[in-house]
């Protein structure tokens, strides 16, 4: 009877331990894919592409972005597997080397500007919400690799989930633009963005020397 009891009381901390560690991947990933996107970052430019708007129509366009990202980001994780290697035949190996040094200049841009400088002339707000609202300011080709390289390493499902947790964050902070602009300040604005942007790159270093590794041990 002991026994039988060890046993459920073992199983049911390995099940425990199985949803921390799932919660924690959850958590790393979601922060990785949010470094890329970089919504505060972004936060100047939200505000200055809708500052002319009403508040409701400013919050109209910001979900429009943010859900056409979300959309974006979702179709990558679920086909971008595929398309890599039926369409381009591209091995994750190769993908990773290449998708770490995308991700590291775009990090070595974000640290020496600190945001990205786009800007729109256009007057038709859901154009304005589609392009450059969607792609490229919250989705660049960044974020897809990076959503490629998770999905193919979590599964297209649980990147479903880690997208939902990231963008909204990303509603949340882009709604709020305006006020997280004077909250912040000059200075915030400044450091919070690089801090971001020094996290990605370190794991930028770390998929090319990922892929790099695997790829000489799998030819030599």
């Amino acid at each position: 009877m002991l026994r039988i009891l060890f046993r459920n009381e073992i199983k049911d901390v390995g099940e425990i331990m199985n949803d921390t560690a799932l919660i924690a991947f959850l958590i790393h990933d979601a922060l990785l894919l949010l470094a890329v996107v970089n919504p505060i970052g972004n936060i100047p430019i939200y505000d200055d592409l809708t500052k002319e708007m009403q508040k409701n129509k400013r919050r109209q366009i910001i979900n429009t972005a943010v859900v056409t990202s979300f959309c974006i980001v979702v179709v990558f994780a679920l086909i971008g597997d595929w398309a890599l290697k039926n369409l381009f035949e591209v091995t994750i190996e190769e993908f990773k080397i290449a998708g770490g040094i995308l991700l590291f200049i775009v990090a070595v841009r974000g640290v020496m500007s600190g945001v990205s400088s786009y800007t729109s002339s256009s007057k038709d707000y859901r154009t304005l919400a589609i392009f450059p609202l969607a792609f490229p300011i919250i989705v660049g080709p960044g974020t897809l690799a990076v959503t490629i390289i998770l999905a193919q390493h979590r599964g297209p499902i649980q990147m479903v989930s880690i997208s939902l947790i990231t963008f909204l964050i990303v509603l949340l902070i882009a709604r709020n633009a305006n006020f997280l602009t004077r909250l912040s300040g000059r200075y915030g604005a400044m450091v919070i963005p690089r801090l971001l942007y020094l996290f990605l790159a370190s794991k930028a270093i770390a998929l090319v020397l990922e892929g790099t590794l695997t790829f000489l041990k799998q030819n030599l």
